[in-house]
């Protein structure tokens, strides 16, 4: 096909542009959608009501081409605009380009080759680069020349702006996930290659634009890493080590327990035995009998080792007659054992009987005080200590605990060596 080509010859595209408070790019935008020279084109800017100036923006170009349309009012956020978007558009193929990201010249064209000429192909997608604030070039984006649903799994290696679908492929997986605000790309994606195959074009389509306000700089570890961690689960039932590396090497300060506790969520070493309720309360203090129901194990063939409790013993700062905690352990309305704790800060593994799945755990202690009786405060609950993690732990999950506590450095290799 060549540049004289009528619209009637080739397949139409629609390019849906989600945008909030871009003013400062969506000119960029919107001009490389229109300086590509494609006869069959269509430009959806999907607006969530923006009042710095973008609207103006958008009726300019409204008048200058007639297959460009956009809509702005108050949505849901980005997932919700893209289904908007996905429901208004007539193209047989869609591009998916963010309101401060630009295409290179002849993108549209280079996909739209490639789909007509392979019909195996249900998604498309070529290089790119990272651009700065000012849309100058700062490096490659490393994009994966053989994607796959397997390969997915491991990293995502697509870069948003640089990829292309059929429409058809797009209506059969359903839409945008409308509960994540950061990985939606990376979660289509994952859902697309499980039934199409992904055709990489080695050319640069795209570029991805990094600045201070953009999400993939500000959201990162706070939103799009546990968004990712939660998608992978979706997707695959487990997480890869790639994310679990950078989870755990941003939130090492948070501590081995906490680390422990939020990798079984993520069910890193399976589906082990998790503590499924307790009688804590919600600021972490617990009655002098605190009960932990813990569930899972037997399917899987896999026991508890231990109970993992972290937290504070404070009475003896509270009330001078109170020394040291005495506990007494009851597993299954059996006593198993007795402990003693300290004043001061905690953290203490409390070995279990071999083979012990599913089960009840009840911690008594003798020492406990009413606030409202020594006039401390009107807090009428019975209070022993502060339980700040409670997790129940497998002898592989224990080791790992420990490894967090004693060599984290050495985590990486571990989980490597553990991990199918």
């Amino acid at each position: 096909m060549g540049q004289n080509d009528s619209p009637h010859q080739t397949p139409l595209v629609t390019v849906i542009t989600p945008s909030f408070q871009q003013a400062k790019y969506i000119r960029e935008t919107i001009e490389s959608v229109w300086s590509q020279g494609y006869p069959n084109l269509e430009h959806i800017v999907v607006d969530g009501g923006s009042t710095d100036g973008t609207v103006k923006i958008l009726e300019k170009y409204a008048k200058q081409y007639p297959n460009f349309r956009y809509i702005s009012e108050r949505d849901r956020g980005q997932s919700h605009a893209l289904n908007k978007g996905l429901k208004m558009a007539k193209g047989d193929i869609i591009g998916w380009l963010n309101s401060d990201d630009t295409y290179h010249p002849r993108a549209i064209r280079r996909a739209t080759d490639m789909l007509t000429k392979h019909s195996k192909y249900g998604v498309v997608y070529g290089k790119a680069f990272h651009t700065d604030a000012n849309n100058k070039q700062l490096y490659a984006y490393p994009v994966d020349p053989a994607i796959s649903n397997a390969r997915l799994y491991n990293v995502c290696t697509l870069c948003q702006p640089a990829v292309f679908m059929r429409k058809k492929v797009l209506d059969q997986a359903g839409p945008i996930d409308e509960s994540l605000h950061f990985c939606m790309d990376y979660d289509l994606w994952m859902r697309l290659s499980k039934t199409h195959k992904f055709g990489f074009i080695n050319e640069v389509l795209a570029n991805s634009r990094l600045h201070q306000e953009a999400k993939s700089v500000r959201q990162y570890f706070t939103v799009g890493l546990p968004e990712i961690i939660r998608t992978s689960l979706k997707n695959y039932g487990k997480v890869s080590n790639h994310w679990l590396f950078q989870f755990i090497s941003h939130h090492m300060s948070e501590g081995p327990a906490w680390l422990v506790e939020h990798l079984k969520t993520f069910q890193v070493l399976g589906a082990t035995p998790r503590v499924r309720q307790t009688n804590r309360y919600e600021d972490n203090w617990v009655p002098p009998r605190l009960t932990v129901d813990i569930q899972g194990g037997e399917k899987a063939g896999i026991p508890l080792e231990s109970l993992l409790v972290t937290g504070e013993h404070l009475l003896p700062e509270m009330h001078s007659g109170i020394g040291k905690l005495q506990w007494e352990i009851l597993l299954n309305g059996r006593k198993i054992r007795t402990m003693e704790i300290s004043r001061g800060k905690f953290a203490v593994e409390i070995p279990l009987p071999p083979n012990t799945y599913s089960c009840k755990i009840e911690i008594r202690s003798r020492a406990f005080l009413v606030p409202s009786k020594i006039k401390m405060n009107s807090d009428n609950r019975e209070l022993s200590f502060r339980a700040k993690h409670i997790v129940a732990l497998t002898k592989s999950e224990v080791k790992l605990y420990k490894l967090l506590e004693q060599d984290p450095a050495a985590v990486g290799d571990w989980l490597m060596a553990h991990r199918k």
